[in-house]
């Protein structure tokens, strides 16, 4: 039986968990993972955002709800009642996100400058592939509104798209791209009648 009492951590623990090496992945269900910070970079301003957008909500379906009020007068049954409601718990529930968040720190909070905040919140929201899917998303879009075939523009973005994010199976996604064509054709276009750009 070997001493414990003289044994360092480090040796304890290879022989309590001799499996264990750091070599393997842990299973995070098994343990607590402790984050510096309770919100990612950004996080406050994308709740005052939402707060702002629910705030335009909240007008538009009052606008509507006054409107149609006009020509039969004001009743919580009409129509109009229920995306005022929406609108007004949508705003209620993002003000209370926005005055929660508020309270809490973030990886820029230690950072005084607003332009080096707004740079790495920037950073951190939108990496490398998430920029390159955009373009690619606003050139699809381009392609459509300048008259390219929905037929050319969509096969060729689909594949772009998997052979980018998997970087890989570059002849399989040939595959794949058809038999999503496919599904679109067959669907959309021969059972709904939608009549593609």
């Amino acid at each position: 039986m070997p001493d414990l009492e003289n044994m360092t951590t480090e040796e304890r623990t290879k022989l309590e968990y001799p499996d264990i090496s750091p070599d393997l992945e842990v299973d995070t269900d098994d343990m607590v993972v402790v984050k510096e910070h309770p919100l990612e970079a950004g996080e406050k301003f994308f709740s005052f955002i939402i707060l702002i957008f629910g705030v335009i909500a909240l007008k538009l379906s009052v606008d509507l709800w006054f409107s149609i009020s006009l020509r039969r007068g004001p009743r919580i049954a009409s129509a109009a009642a229920v995306p005022v409601f929406v609108s007004a718990l949508w705003v209620l529930m993002a003000l209370w996100t926005v005055i929660e968040n508020f309270k809490l720190t973030t990886p820029l909070s230690k950072i005084q400058s607003t332009g080096e905040k707004i740079i790495k919140a920037l950073a951190y929201a939108f990496p490398l592939n998430v920029l390159i899917m955009l373009a690619a998303i606003a050139a699809y879009c381009a392609a459509l509104v300048e008259g390219v075939s929905f037929y050319i523009a969509t096969p060729l973005f689909l594949y772009f798209s998997m052979c980018y994010l998997m970087r890989k199976d570059y002849v399989k996604n040939i595959l794949w791209t058809a038999l999503v064509m496919a599904f679109i054709v067959l669907v959309f276009r021969m059972l709904f009648s939608v009549v593609f750009p």
